[in-house]
């Protein structure tokens, strides 16, 4: 263990029997080490010092002893235990008192020091009570919620935790295609149709819809050149077979209904 001026060592890797700390007015307990789902949390001891007049000088180290241990109790805010976590390497702890840190996991080179503060307000993130606990986002669902970010779909995603992120997706947006492209299924004048939709030659289009498509005054539009979500529609040329995929959908082109 070890003093320097006002900075207390009570958990090092040298560091074998239960230590814990006193504390007459506010301290920041730091933590360096914790991983994956490790945390600290604190108890509370009646101590008994073999010096009554003990006074001290920045920095006071226990040795609860097995009754003391034995009858101690969680050091709470309320309802919830102030912790460290992973996450949350430092927390003040502003109550005076005799405090024994306890590890929950198995860090292999933890530290923990016990500072003094001067300060006397806190707030409940200061203080390791918000948020209360600790959880490790292991599993990620979609909500069903999208947006578009700079030309990508994002999905709302909350995990185990409850915590909120958006995952861009392969998926482009802000951009639409308003050129329609029939084409007759069965080679009938109003057979069966498929629709698609090219970007036109003067409107912003999507960089990856590289595929100029001609007629005889020249490029209609622009379409992909390959299949992907949400163009899927194949354009084909008697000689050279399928040259590129038009959208499938258009928000902006007029709705063709008629032959």
């Amino acid at each position: 263990m070890s003093c320097d001026k006002n900075i207390l060592t009570v958990i090092a890797p040298d560091i074998v029997d239960i230590q814990g700390f006193s504390v007459q007015s506010a301290v920041r307990v730091t933590a360096y080490g914790l991983t994956n789902e490790d945390t600290i949390t604190f108890q509370r001891v009646h101590y008994c010092s073999s010096q009554p007049r003990f006074e001290r000088n920045g920095c006071a180290l226990i040795s609860p002893s097995k009754s003391e241990l034995s009858s101690a109790i969680e050091y709470q805010i309320g309802t919830c235990e102030p912790s460290l976590t992973p996450e949350r390497n430092t927390i003040i702890i502003p109550d005076s008192g005799n405090y024994i840190p306890v590890v929950n996991g198995n860090p292999t080179d933890l530290v923990v020091e016990i500072e003094p503060v001067s300060d006397r307000t806190f707030t409940e993130a200061e203080v390791g009570v918000d948020p209360c606990g600790f959880c490790l986002d292991k599993t990620w669902e979609t909500t069903g919620a999208e947006r578009c970010n700079q030309h990508f779909v994002e999905q709302e995603e909350i995990s185990n935790c409850g915590n909120v992120r958006w995952a861009r997706t392969k998926k482009r947006c802000g951009y639409y295609a308003s050129v329609p492209i029939v084409f007759d299924v069965d080679d009938s004048c109003c057979g069966d149709k498929q629709i698609g939709y090219l970007f036109h030659p003067d409107e912003t289009r999507d960089p990856d819809a590289t595929v100029a498509i001609s007629d005889c005054n020249g490029i209609v539009g622009y379409a992909y050149p390959q299949a992907g979500d949400g163009h899927t529609v194949p354009i084909a040329e008697c000689e050279n077979g399928i040259i590129g995929y038009a959208v499938n959908n258009s928000a902006t082109a007029p709705q063709i209904t008629e032959c």
